[in-house]
């Protein structure tokens, strides 16, 4: 019996250390892990300004996941769920995201913007999205990690 105890807790162990990896923080690091390296706007971009753009490096999927999905593939790779601050800076009045204006991907963001609603990102027209037609575990988007 003690050795399977012993069998189960290596076990355990070396799939905790397996399923932790942190990527270089880089482009090549991001390709790595199958995804894309984005560079968001800086303020000296057209249409930025140093309220709205801050120039910040994510790592995007290269597939469609939904939210929870997501979230679990940034924390596989040592990153986090980029939160709406970060990716889309002061956006939460106009709704607008100078930031990351031109990616051309839905992408699910961190923070719950209502009761079982979590942000995204909708590329046509730049806007952070809040919307029950768009569901966190039924839907799927890019996502953007930190």
């Amino acid at each position: 019996m003690h050795k399977f105890a012993l069998f189960g807790i290596i076990l355990l162990v070396a799939g905790q250390t397996l399923a932790e990896t942190t990527i270089p923080w880089t482009k090549e690091g991001c390709e790595s892990v199958k995804g894309t390296w984005i560079t968001a706007h800086s303020a000296t971009d057209e249409g930025c300004d140093s309220i709205h753009c801050n120039g910040k490096n994510f790592c995007r999927s290269n597939v469609e996941l939904n939210w929870w999905s997501g979230f679990i593939w940034c924390q596989s790779i040592g990153r986090e769920l980029a939160d709406v601050e970060t990716a889309c800076p002061n956006s939460f009045a106009s709704g607008f995201c100078a930031n990351l204006k031109g990616n051309n991907q839905w992408m699910w963001l961190d923070g719950v913007c209502a009761s079982g609603l979590a942000y995204v990102f909708r590329p046509k027209t730049n806007e952070l999205l809040c919307n029950s037609s768009y569901t966190p575990r039924s839907n799927k988007a890019y996502i953007l990690c930190k």
